[in-house]
């Protein structure tokens, strides 16, 4: 029994059709009319194979394949649809056309799981219209996605009109929440995002977890005053402290940190703000991902100690102020076991590998036993009209999720 990759990449080329704008760009923004007629045409897709389609109070689709035992816990695959702008044509993607090829296998090859199967589009993931994502997942798992009808997005309109497209409301989105033994588990095949595939040309990964995220806002103050008269050695530099810090994180991290570690400075503003006046206060953001909740704690100590000993230096001084921390998600060790299981089976070379992007998946493993297949991203591509994955590596990928699912079926759900 093997998925069939041409089908597979052609539906990926359909879909990201869907996404074509007048000026040249592909996105699917979501709730927008081009992921809405993504969505309807997946969900043709599935239908033609008798599958159940519904949306759920969070805006999520799901089609459903019945099993032989209906009243089992459903094996659930999936991922999203949504890009950001000018996205690519295999982020999210992917995981939804490949699960919805393992059925499409399953039907031609007159197989009937034990288990009953659902296929979801999650809702929202990329959340670069309201500045927060994972929307749909956080609504299955029963987590507050915290989102009003009033919010504005980047456009100046509300949540609540925007949602129409699809049928929902913010006030009804918690009853999307499944039942944690209603589900058996969710497995998301997914382009890596990264290049360490690419590099070692490995064919997939087994994620063994999602890496936790810690946030601050950092600001540096020191003295505005006159750039022309003020001499280099009475300065109270807030730029050239905060830059000293910034240049230091990248040895700072590989001291204490791991191959998988990173910290990233991704905004800066300065005030006033004028070419002629020495900056009176520099604030940036600073974002810390590792596997390890300890590796994240001790990299922030020392960056600590570092902007510290700088801002001493200057004869400035600083804040640093957390604003969100997400846990390190590892993936269930049964599950994550069956995909490697399949892997082997299947004689593919693979290697086991965390993400260091955050997925559907993130908030899955919270109530459900989650597992996660990565394939290639050539150069480590993603978030682009650029981002590419070889059609050799969707058919390996969509085969393991395939020789997964029939690992699972026949396996009981650990206690």
């Amino acid at each position: 029994m093997k998925a069939n990759g041409k089908r597979v990449v052609s539906r990926l080329e359909e879909i990201y059709q869907c996404g074509k704008k007048e000026d040249g760009t592909f996105t699917r923004m979501a709730f927008s009319p081009e992921d809405v007629k993504g969505r309807k045409l997946f969900a043709s897709w599935a239908q033609k194979l008798g599958m159940t389609c519904r949306i759920d109070e969070a805006g999520n689709l799901i089609c459903r394949m019945a099993g032989q035992d209906d009243s089992l816990p459903a094996i659930l695959m999936g991922s999203h649809l949504d890009t950001v702008p000018d996205g690519g044509k295999y982020d999210g993607v992917l995981g939804c056309v490949g699960g919805l090829e393992v059925c499409e296998t399953f039907k031609e090859e007159g197989y009937v799981p034990k288990h009953p199967i659902e296929v979801i589009v999650f809702t929202d993931e990329e959340g670069f219209r309201f500045g927060k994502g994972l929307t749909g997942s956080s609504g299955i798992c029963g987590q507050n996605p915290e989102v009003s009808d009033s919010e504005l997005d980047i456009y100046g309109e509300e949540r609540g009109k925007v949602m129409q497209s699809y049928g929902i409301t913010s006030a009804n989105m918690l009853k999307a929440a499944k039942d944690p033994e209603s589900v058996h588990c969710f497995i998301e095949l997914h382009v890596e995002q990264g290049a360490r595939l690419y590099k070692t040309h490995t064919s997939v990964g087994v994620v063994s977890s999602i890496a936790g995220v810690n946030r601050y806002d950092v600001t540096v103050t020191g003295e505005a005053n006159h750039a022309g008269s003020t001499a280099m050695a009475d300065r109270k530099d807030a730029l050239v402290a905060a830059a000293g810090f910034i240049n230091n994180i990248p040895e700072v991290t590989t001291e204490y940190g791991n191959e998988f570690t990173v910290a990233t400075v991704g905004t800066i503003k300065v005030t006033p703000h004028s070419v002629n006046v020495i900056p009176g206060t520099c604030t940036f953001s600073l974002e810390i991902r590792d596997q390890d909740a300890k590796v994240m704690t001790l990299i922030e100590q020392k960056l600590q100690a570092s902007l510290g000993d700088i801002c001493k230096k200057y004869g400035v001084s600083y804040t640093f102020v957390p604003t969100s921390f997400h846990e390190p998600a590892p993936m269930s060790k049964w599950v994550k076991g069956s995909i490697e299981q399949a892997v082997k089976e299947l004689g593919i070379d693979y290697s086991v590998i965390p993400s260091g992007a955050f997925h559907d998946s993130l908030i899955m493993t919270s109530v459900f036993p989650t597992g996660m297949i990565f394939v290639p991203s050539e150069k480590g591509i993603s978030h682009s009209r650029y981002e590419f994955t070889e059609d050799g590596d969707i058919e390996n990928g969509c085969n393991v999720l395939l020789k997964t699912v029939l690992n699972v079926d026949n396996m009981e759900k650990p206690c």
